[in-house]
């Protein structure tokens, strides 16, 4: 139905157009110029947005097809975590009997000891003992025979009773290490990180918008330490643009220069292992849990990540005047190398505002927007690692700083979103990134649109979120990777509409 409805949109405006533009711009011979000139190029609009609206429509049946096949292996891995438990409960009730009979065989032991002690005792006189019947008296049991006895039955007692305690541990860490329920949901985690794009989105604007009226080019406020702080930040291409364009009529490269070093920045927070942890022990602990998820069950590896994430964050370091229950000190270092970036950009901007120039203006105007993006990034790092046991969620975004010529990366319509679709060509490089993405990676395959399983091996790249990536328990090195959310990009190609 709404490909119909495409299809008379596309049809019936440039009959209206042409019939309103007739009597003005009609020909000697009685034909209409506007009509000829125009309709094509509005069938040629329409006929883009035809195809963006089929392409929108196929995205949507993967995903519809995605959540049902993730629904299904949910319901599969539940029903064998269930038959696991039952099974395991069916032999730790044995367990129980065979302890309880052993318990009983013990203090029937325990009772014969007491007879024997009974027995052993001096002898009543002789005329009692002739005087008792021959019928009722009890014959002497062999005091060896009951101090073999006894041992075994104690000795099998202990070894059992041994035995139902390693059982019972085993399954009390088996139902931690092998629970797939998910505290967050990949709507939840989806949600959360279009929160933080809009809040990032938000912060740019607001800044560019403020300082608008104090770009100017003829000034040359520019510094070598913010120019390398942006060329590893946001690329040497984007940093070029902005000292070399002049943003008084349009701040619109200012502000995704902003959203760019935001995402960078608070980025670092979704690639680290922990955030705050001495560089060598992250990436220690990042190849670790990339190993494991090869080899182990993933939800193993999961929980095996959520309890060392948790126990590391709580061992990083505070300020030496901070509060109890501060944030770390890393992070707030963060805030400040944040400001700083944002300096930085407004500097190469040509930026003349003193409130945009010094530190403590800006951080007084910008401060808790720029906090709130990092709680905001902690907050999804932390839910993306203890949250979630059944997959391994990836907040993806493409880092176009320091890249060499070899490792320039190119425009790919399936794992990214152009800002400028349809405007400019798409066979372009990357220029920076805008806002993050998310892709989901779990073992096994899932099937895509075009019934092919999507497989990958290895990690991902840096540019990428690198912490994270799934393999099933048995081959090593397979991989399936959902995208649920592309980031979105600024190509090079934007210099030629900009």
């Amino acid at each position: 139905m709404n490909s119909l409805w495409t299809l008379l949109d596309w049809i019936l405006p440039s009959v209206r157009l042409s019939d309103d533009l007739e009597d003005r711009y009609l020909t000697d011979d009685g034909y209409s110029v506007a009509s000829t000139l125009t309709a094509p190029r509005i069938r040629g609009q329409y006929s883009h947005e035809l195809r963006r609206d089929w392409t929108r429509e196929r995205d949507r049946d993967r995903e519809r097809e995605l959540d049902r096949e993730r629904a299904r292996i949910a319901i599969e891995d539940r029903e064998k975590e269930r038959q696991r438990a039952q099974l395991l409960e069916r032999e730790n009730a044995a367990l129980q009997q065979r302890v309880a009979a052993l318990e009983r065989d013990l203090q029937s032991a325990r009772q014969s000891l007491a007879t024997f002690s009974v027995l052993s005792s001096p002898l009543p006189p002789a005329n009692t003992l002739s005087a008792t019947p021959r019928m009722y008296r009890t014959p002497s049991p062999n005091p060896v025979d009951l101090r073999t006895s006894y041992d075994s039955l104690l000795s099998s007692y202990k070894t059992a009773h041994r035995a139902l305690q390693e059982r019972t541990e085993e399954v009390a860490s088996l139902k931690t290490f092998l629970s797939k329920t998910d505290e967050w949901s990949g709507a939840q985690l989806l949600q959360a990180l279009r929160d933080l794009n809009a809040e990032i989105v938000q912060l740019a604007a607001s800044v560019a918008e403020e300082f608008a009226s104090a770009l100017d080019r003829r000034v040359d406020l520019v510094r070598q330490s913010d120019r390398e702080l942006l060329n590893s930040a946001i690329g040497p291409a984007m940093t070029n643009l902005l000292v070399t364009r002049d943003h008084s009529g349009d701040p619109t490269l200012v502000q995704f220069a902003i959203q760019a070093w935001e995402v960078f920045c608070v980025g670092r927070i979704m690639n680290a292992f922990c955030f705050g942890l001495p560089a060598d022990v992250d990436q220690f602990l990042g190849g670790l849990f990339e190993q494991m998820n090869r080899t182990e069950p993933q939800a193993t590896a999961s929980r095996w990540r959520a309890l060392t994430y948790n126990h590391s964050r709580r061992h990083l370091p505070l300020r030496p005047d901070a509060p109890s229950g501060s944030p770390p000190a890393t992070f707030l270092q963060l805030n400040d190398t944040n400001l700083r970036g944002l300096l930085a950009v407004l500097a190469l901007s040509g930026c003349t505002d003193s409130r945009g120039v010094h530190r403590d203006p800006l951080r007084s105007r910008f401060g808790a927007g720029l906090a709130r993006i990092c709680e905001r990034a902690e907050h999804i790092a932390g839910a993306v690692r203890e949250g979630v046991m059944s997959s391994v969620f990836e907040v993806s975004w493409v880092n176009a700083g320091n890249v060499g010529r070899r490792d320039e990366r190119w425009f790919d319509w399936a794992t990214m979103e152009n800002v400028y679709a349809g405007h400019g060509s798409e066979r372009s490089k990357v220029l920076c990134t805008v806002e993050f993405g998310l892709a989901c990676v779990r073992h096994g395959s899932w099937p895509d649109g075009d019934g092919a399983a999507s497989k990958t091996s290895g990690t991902t790249s840096g540019s990428v979120n690198g912490n994270g990536v799934a393999a099933n328990g048995g081959a090593e090195g397979l991989l399936a990777r959902s995208v649920l959310l592309k980031p979105k990009v600024l190509l090079e190609s934007v210099m030629d509409i900009l």
